[in-house]
């Protein structure tokens, strides 16, 4: 892949900001955190009044000057989530989001190994970085699936709310322009590679959060700053990337672009090189000037063989355990002890449920937010269309959430829950939403028929007595002729 290169930068700290990237230095979370803005006080960052996020190396940037600067990295979407490398988030603290983030585990290429381990050794997540953006502003086209490679251009900055024993992780928060590379499409008719072209000027909350942490380094005038700050970061600079052809033996494939709702998205040109579509292009927008790209491109060889068309039915969601109500703390094993293994939450049944899923790649999302309690069916009227190559694999990734915060203001106030979550009475345990657990599953072939699956326990909130956990998908896959 060719890197693009960026001027975002400001040159004059463009040599010490330097400096320590070609060194490949990876800052010490124990000491630095606090140095670059981090307070290690939960009660203050849930109130607004410190951080949640905060620039690396912010240290060595004086608040009237820029931040540190944006970085890039690159690499594969992988780790040992596995199918859930790329996912959406189960739980976000409502206080300094508009809605819930896009995770993305990174194994990152090794010029980039800097990036990672930063209070990471020793946990699964050892050798990769997060890349976070929220979802109402990181169309699901780009949303990557495990095996995509990625480049992204993002802030490199700490998460303060996830304090370890050896200090804050760092991770791309919000990463500001993605380019992600999927060798066959699922969403063409003839064989193709793909790839996913997002850039946006839209700082989200983390960025403006970032901004201010810089801007006011540690003072009381932090919150009045965050919630004031513009939603606008730059993008400005030169981009480059390639698009492989989809095998080695296309001469030269054809290119088609579909637009997703650009907003002066600048002139993208496209060069064959001989093994790859070059894009390139320059984003120069004035200060405030909202730039939002989103574009797919294809490159399709003239002798590429159609593959197999496929389609998901989603028939029936079947809610073993609504996770509304629990248990109070002092009595875990009263009557609702079925329900979640999170105590004290103040919550009554319905549960709010919602469901996501990756169909080979493809996202999407049950619509609205279901009603549940234990034992009820929702039946299905939704089907995703999608091209395998005969004989190969797919994925089938399915995620659940069960809404428990809609009392408390998102970063937008009173009334406005994290998106989508509605506005209710409730409020949940300080770990966050009830999380019911993710189908992750590989096809091989085109798997015909109907399939019926249950949630795994693991790693999620229901309740280990659930033997066949807290929900159920039937599911239909087709050939379409």
């Amino acid at each position: 892949m060719t890197r693009a290169v960026t001027v975002v930068l400001l040159i004059a700290f463009a040599a010490g900001a330097a400096a320590w990237r070609l060194a490949g230095v990876k800052p010490d979370p124990n000491v630095q955190a606090i140095a670059d803005g981090c307070q290690r006080d939960t009660t203050k960052i849930y109130t607004g009044f410190a951080p949640n996020w905060a620039y690396v190396n912010d240290r060595d940037f004086p608040s009237a000057g820029a931040p540190p600067a944006t970085q890039w990295v690159s690499g594969t979407v992988k780790g040992a989530t596995g199918l859930l490398a790329s996912r959406v988030a189960s739980s976000d603290d409502p206080i300094t989001h508009l809605s819930y983030d896009v995770n993305i585990d990174l194994t990152v290429d090794p010029a980039d190994d800097f990036l990672t381990g930063v209070s990471r050794d020793g946990t699964p997540e050892q050798g990769t970085i997060h890349m976070e953006r929220e979802t109402t502003s990181f169309p699901e086209f780009a949303w990557p699936q495990p095996g995509d490679h990625v480049q992204a251009l993002g802030s490199w900055v700490w998460d303060c709310d996830h304090y370890q024993g050896a200090g804050e992780k760092t991770e791309f928060h919000p990463f500001r322009a993605a380019w992600v590379v999927r060798s066959a499409s699922p969403r063409a008719a003839r064989l193709s590679s793909e790839g996913d072209l997002f850039v946006s000027t839209d700082a989200t909350p983390a960025g403006q959060e970032a901004e201010c942490a810089h801007e006011t380094k540690g003072s009381d005038q932090f919150k009045s700053c965050a919630h004031a700050y513009p939603d606008w970061l730059s993008v400005n600079g030169a981009y480059a990337f390639d698009l492989p052809a989809p095998t080695s033996t296309c001469a030269q494939p054809t290119i088609r672009t579909v637009d997703h709702g650009s907003v002066n998205a600048p002139k993208i040109g496209a060069t064959w090189t001989g093994k790859a579509w070059h894009v390139a292009f320059t984003v120069a927008a004035a200060q405030g000037a909202r730039v939002f790209v989103a574009q797919q491109l294809f490159a399709t060889c003239a002798n590429a063989p159609t593959i197999d068309h496929l389609r998901l039915h989603f028939d029936k969601l079947l809610v073993r355990r609504a996770m509304d109500p629990s248990c109070p703390p002092d009595k875990p094993a009263c009557p609702y002890a079925n329900e979640s293994t999170l105590l004290g939450q103040i919550t009554t049944s319905p549960g709010e449920w919602q469901l996501m899923w990756s169909v080979d790649g493809i996202w999407g999302r049950w619509p609205g937010t279901l009603a549940a309690k234990d034992g009820s069916t929702f039946t299905g009227r939704q089907s995703v269309d999608f091209y395998v190559q005969h004989g190969k694999p797919w994925t089938f990734v399915a995620l659940a959430r069960e809404c428990d915060f809609g009392a408390l203001p998102g970063w937008d106030g009173p009334g406005h829950p994290t998106a989508p979550c509605p506005v209710s009475n409730e409020v949940g345990n300080a770990l966050g939403d009830d999380y019911p657990g993710a189908i992750t599953l590989t096809y091989h072939g085109a798997a015909l028929g109907r399939h019926v699956s249950n949630a795994p326990t693991a790693g999620s909130t229901c309740p280990p007595s659930n033997v066949n956990g807290c929900y159920q998908l039937t599911y239909t896959v087709s050939r379409v002729r």
